[in-house]
């Protein structure tokens, strides 16, 4: 055992040792790019992009173009015939009552290099000497007049007095303008060619350029040019940029107001010179190279990083006996709230000391230029080291489930929740709102005022805490909420499922907690009571229905007995007109008990659903016209007329035919019977999507003074003084059979006008088209 808890630990410190080494290799890539790069111009520049489609090219070709065009103010300056002349005079000079003098460039060379300046190599103006005595720079020199300057404009009198060492630095900033222009493009090969023409009316020109010899198209076939011209206000140019400044320029060295010009600067992307562009094109490709291998680098880096750090996450914390809970060191027994604030005090002090060690060690072995990138990457550094201590200490305590456990806010809510286990929900809501708002105000506040002490990094670090903070007690109130209503939902689907009738419905009590827990049981409770209670009822109606069977039987056999008798008694002729009435009621009135009988247990039958149904296709078009010829001359005796409204096709149904003939015997007897003399009897039969619809309506000889829902019941009428021969169950009767066939049955009332309409799905043949289904 002790060899696996060691082989463990090797493997856990390879792994840290691991990931070391990936995030090393991932800051020396930051490094190598961010030292390396332009920043600002992120991976674009890694796609097929040339040098000079770069913004470095576009830079230098801007810093040339500027100096060409002082090289053009400056060449008549120094030059003669094409040459260099030191016998040009540069500017005049007055001091007191003295006579102006004029100085040669030959003297100012001479004078600068007493003082110890001349120019280097790269033709930059440098000083040797750094002591000047007062006589060299005193402003006591009145200028007279600059010759690389004639058009000098002074903003206050004393700009006119300067010393003759401030105007020999003039003239050789300008010869060190000249010569860099005439070293890298006239008297070597150059990649940049360019041409200035100014022409007068009268056919005077004045030429700049280190191409005569090449037309403007020859320059523009050179790759990236541009072209400016006094017959246009555009520039022409392929640059990624226009260049700034080319129409000032030309003007202002248009000194002699011609009014044609033109120049046109291009650059040889071929690089067939060894000038600053090809070396610039050179580096950049080279550099594009490195930037792509530290990318790399980078992603090797990050990677390797994530791997040792999943390995880290998955493995951290385990013992080999034990792959179940994690092993807790003695840092992580302590409450999750301290965690966090111990580990923002160590990283507080660990950038502290990297502020006055680190930074003292960064000044010594890097180079000035690269110190806030360094300085940045050991606070970052330091921050992710304390930040992954902590890290995986909050791992280990989400494993062994003390992350929320062990924490105050937990022993809090646990005495918040024993407080309100007893209050009602609108209390709770207002008490956690205005916690809620009370600890955002608390936080932004806290909030903004760090945010004007965000100089210091302690202030940025709380900051970020404090965000953190807000987004988790954003995170907590909304799942509570989102809890609570989630439970609320439960107990209100519960309900409703209990309310549409299913009574043995029993809620799941698993994640409901405190108030929302009772009521959930109490439900329960609820819907075991209605369960039981709707079983009793059912015993009770399947008893109330068994014994209106069995009465009904027990009646039927003496009935038949008195029928019989009452039959053989009219045959009898027995002598007296008395005799024969009293025998005319007793046959009535045991006829009507046999029909009552019968129409007792065909309605317990219906009601229970203890009825076989033999389901057949029936056209009921024909079953209407059928019922109408049976009725026509029973409803002539009371002066009834039959109107009937019926298609001329045939309409399908499956049906029960002798159910669906007492539904509607049933239906066209309550007309007969209640309807009012000499009137009409409407029966109609229609078509509605996939339904058929029969409607039979008439006129009540009596007010209707019976809900129309009522007139379904069992031994209910219409007729309350009960003066009609009704039984009352015959709607009753009719409104079971047609819902047992898979019909629907409706009773309206309006006023005195009774109206009965039952539906039944229309069967389609698979011969008939839709279409014609919906006709």
């Amino acid at each position: 055992m002790r060899l696996k808890d060691y082989s463990m630990r090797l493997k856990k410190n390879i792994a840290v040792l691991l990931h070391i080494m990936f995030l090393t290799l991932a800051l020396a890539s930051i490094s190598v790019m961010y030292l390396n790069t332009q920043i600002g111009s992120g991976l674009s520049w890694l796609r097929d992009r040339k040098y000079e489609d770069s913004p470095q090219f576009q830079e230098q070709f801007q810093s040339d173009l500027d100096l060409i065009f002082d090289y053009v103010a400056y060449r008549d300056v120094f030059e003669t015939d094409g040459k260099l002349d030191v016998s040009k005079e540069m500017f005049a000079v007055s001091r007191g009552d003295n006579p102006e003098i004029v100085y040669t460039l030959e003297e100012v060379l001479r004078y600068a290099k007493s003082q110890g300046y001349y120019l280097n190599d790269q033709f930059q103006v440098v000083n040797d000497l750094y002591i000047y005595d007062n006589v060299s720079t005193t402003k006591d020199q009145l200028v007279k007049w600059r010759a690389y300057d004639p058009d000098a404009t002074l903003s206050e009198p004393g700009d006119a007095y300067t010393s003759l060492l401030a105007l020999s630095r003039e003239v050789l900033d300008c010869l060190s303008e000249y010569y860099t222009v005439y070293y890298r493009m006239l008297a070597n090969p150059s990649n940049l060619y360019f041409q200035i023409l100014y022409e007068s009316d009268d056919g005077d020109q004045i030429r700049y350029s280190n191409a005569e010899e090449l037309s403007l198209e020859e320059l523009r076939s050179k790759g990236r040019y541009c072209f400016l011209s006094s017959d246009s206000i555009f520039i022409e140019t392929n640059l990624e940029a226009v260049p700034k400044n080319l129409s000032v320029s030309m003007e202002k060295n248009n000194l002699y107001d011609a009014e044609n010009y033109y120049m046109i600067a291009s650059i040889d992307t071929h690089y067939a010179a060894d000038d600053i562009y090809a070396q610039l094109a050179s580096d950049y490709q080279h550099l594009r190279g490195r930037f792509l291998e530290a990318l790399l680098a980078l992603a090797v880096g990050i990677i390797g990083c994530l791997i040792t750090l999943y390995y880290l996450v998955v493995v951290s914390g385990y013992r080999t006996e034990d792959r179940v809970n994690p092993y807790l060191h003695g840092f992580d027994m302590i409450t999750t709230e301290s965690c966090i604030v111990m580990t923002a005090i160590c990283t507080l002090f660990m950038l502290f000391l990297g502020e006055k060690v680190g930074y003292l060690l960064i000044h010594l072995l890097i180079q000035e230029t690269s110190w806030p990138f360094a300085e940045r990457m050991l606070r970052a550094v330091i921050i992710y080291t304390c930040c992954m201590v902590s890290a995986f200490s909050l791992l280990r305590r989400y494993k062994s489930r003390q992350l929320w456990e062990n924490s105050i806010l937990h022993h809090v809510q646990q005495n918040f929740e024993l407080y309100f286990a007893d209050r009602t929900f609108s209390h709770r809501l207002a008490c956690l709102y205005v916690g809620f708002a009370a600890a955002q105000i608390v936080v932004i506040g806290l909030i903004a005022v760090l945010f004007r002490l965000r100089h210091y990094p302690a202030a940025l670090l709380l900051i970020l805490v404090l965000f953190i903070g807000l987004i988790v007690l954003d995170y907590r109130t909304f799942h509570s909420l989102f809890v609570k209503s989630k439970q609320e939902d439960q107990i209100a689907d519960a309900i409703a499922k209990i309310a549409g009738g299913d009574t043995s419905y029993q809620m799941d009590l698993n994640g409901l907690r405190g108030k929302e827990l009772h009521l959930g049981t109490m439900i329960n409770s609820i819907g075991v009571g209605l369960e039981q209670a709707l079983q009793e009822q059912v015993r009770s109606e399947r008893l109330k229905a068994n014994l209106i069977t069995n009465v009904s039987h027990d009646i039927k056999t003496p009935l038949t007995s008195i029928i019989n008798y009452v039959d053989l008694l009219k045959r009898e002729n027995l002598p007296g007109e008395k005799t024969q009435e009293y025998l005319k009621v007793l046959d009535q009135k045991s006829q009507r008990l046999k029909n009552l009988t019968e129409d007792l247990v065909e309605a317990s039958k219906a009601s229970s659903g203890n009825v076989k149904l033999d389901v057949i296709t029936l056209d009921l078009v024909e079953m209407i016209w059928q019922t109408n010829g049976e009725f026509e001359e029973k409803f002539a005796t009371r002066h009834l007329e039959l109107v009937s409204s019926l298609p001329d096709g045939s309409l399908l149904i499956d049906a029960d035919g002798r159910h669906l003939w007492r539904v509607l015997e049933n239906i066209y007897n309550n007309a007969f019977k209640y309807a009012m003399e000499h009137s009409r009897v409407y029966t109609e039969l229609t078509r509605e999507q996939d339904y058929a619809h029969f409607t039979i309506k008439n006129v009540s000889e009596s007010p209707l003074n019976v809900k129309a829902d009522e007139l379904t019941e069992r031994f209910v009428r219409g007729d309350v003084s009960r003066t009609t021969e009704g039984s009352g169950l015959g709607l009753s009767i009719a409104e079971s059979l047609t819902k047992l066939q898979g019909g629907t049955f409706q009773i309206l009332i309006d006023g005195d006008l009774f109206k009965v309409r039952i539906g039944f799905p229309v069967k389609i043949i698979s011969s008939e088209r839709p279409e014609e289904a919906q006709a």
